[in-house]
């Protein structure tokens, strides 16, 4: 969102990431948040709607709320507005920032159907629901099937030294998000974005162009023979996400052969 850091934004950020208690420091969150369905018949995820209201605050407390909440019931501690403010920047002198937080969480109940809401005494607490908007109960990705399968947000999304969760446009996080979905080197046409992932052609050109202006994705451009076409010869634009960003490659075990003595 490009704005300075209010006092105790970064120490707020970080006591939340370190009370979620994820040794790995990464966030599992399913491919349906960016897009569902099936490689033949793709279906636009719950961010696309995020995109097209402009909506910064709601993607970025999804985000920390989706950290925090590490184990079942899947429900948040019950925090002040004016801490899930202050993460999000917004802990004005007047209200402390409890009207637009009471409102982002709302959009993120009703509008995307991401949380629901409730209370423990007098605070609200907040529950995770599946990321693909359906408003079915949260389960942890397992990975093992279309339905499950997830990308790693890595809390450097919010401890790098270049502050990415408030550094990066609206944009540039979308597609952040969409390129980690991706295997490295992934091809992303421009003109199909708005049907696989509901996001504009212009909007996606401007977050990849972004990210790689920042240095977070490499480009990479091979060439592919096209003799029945009017250019023989097509561009193709092929993307990596730099680490610790993009899918980790899994190392394979070396099987040492045995020396047998005669």
């Amino acid at each position: 969102m490009n704005h300075a850091p209010i006092p105790g934004q970064q120490a707020a950020i970080e006591a939340l990431l370190n009370a979620s208690a994820r040794t790995s420091q990464r966030v599992n969150i399913r491919n349906s948040f960016v897009q569902g369905g099936d490689q033949k018949h793709p279906v636009p995820g719950p961010l696309h709607k995020i995109v097209r209201a402009q909506d910064d605050r709601a993607l970025d407390l999804f985000l920390l709320h989706r950290t925090l909440v590490s184990a079942e019931p899947w429900t948040s501690r019950p925090l002040l507005s004016r801490v899930w403010a202050r993460m999000l920047g917004v802990e004005t002198d007047q209200d402390h920032g409890a009207a637009v937080v009471s409102r982002t969480w709302r959009r993120l109940d009703q509008k995307y159907g991401l949380i629901t809401r409730g209370k423990t005494g007098r605070r609200a607490v907040f529950t995770s629901l599946r990321e693909d908007g359906s408003r079915e109960d949260y389960t942890a990705p397992s990975g093992r099937d279309v339905d499950n399968r997830y990308f790693q947000l890595p809390f450097d999304y919010w401890t790098d030294d270049q502050a990415w969760h408030r550094t990066l446009t609206l944009a540039g996080k979308a597609m952040l998000l969409v390129s980690s979905t991706l295997p490295p080197g992934f091809i992303l046409p421009g003109e199909r974005v708005p049907e696989w992932y509901g996001i504009s052609e212009s909007t996606a050109q401007r977050g990849l162009r972004e990210l790689r202006d920042v240095g977070l994705l490499n480009l990479s451009i091979s060439y592919k023979p096209t003799p029945l076409e009017k250019i023989q010869t097509t561009e193709v634009y092929n993307y990596t996400l730099v680490p610790p960003f993009g899918r980790t490659e899994k190392r394979r075990l070396r099987v040492v052969p045995k020396i047998v003595s005669a």
